[in-house]
């Protein structure tokens, strides 16, 4: 299947559309839902979830209107939106557990690499998941998935806990 690049630089002209969210809402609540309110890990997962959700709806529509929409399309994209993001910051934590640690400028370019491939590998996974065959219990726990992760970017939006990376004693 051909590489959908509008995906890519889409998903991507959002990302850094709710990166910069939180700032141009004004520092509003709605801000700090969808945009950085809060430094750190976390909202960057939250960020990329809203910019490739947003290209799984304009995509939805674009296929439904082609006639190409998948049997699996929505549990896909629900299990890429929960997954993904996770894949996104292992990758990027990957250096610092080997020991290396990055001077700003080259953790801010390995940053963006990462995002970049977060979502190259979200476009990439669709080509398998889109006709996959899935079962009743498989969608429940997708569906969970999704909405675990829903919650979870939201709620802490405002508050990521303490023992988030570590154990607070």
């Amino acid at each position: 299947m051909k590489f959908s690049w509008w995906k890519f630089i889409l998903g991507f002209i959002f990302y850094l559309f709710f990166h910069e969210f939180y700032d141009l809402a004004g520092g509003s609540v709605i801000g700090w839902i969808l945009g950085e309110g809060i430094g750190g890990v976390y909202p960057h997962m939250k960020m990329l979830f809203y910019a490739y959700l947003v290209v799984s709806i304009i995509d939805y529509f674009i296929q439904r209107n082609k006639g190409t929409l998948g049997s699996s399309f929505f549990y896909s994209r629900m299990l890429i939106l929960a997954a993904v993001p996770w894949m996104m910051i292992i990758i990027y934590y990957a250096v610092e557990a080997v020991g290396v640690e990055l001077p700003r400028v080259y953790d801010i370019i390995w940053a963006i690499i990462n995002t970049l491939l977060g979502l190259y590998f979200s476009i990439r996974l669709e080509e398998t998941f889109d006709n996959m065959p899935l079962r009743g219990a498989t969608k429940g726990m997708i569906v969970l998935a999704f909405l675990t992760a829903l919650i979870t970017y939201i709620g802490f939006s405002f508050h990521v806990p303490d023992n988030f990376f570590f154990v607070v004693e």
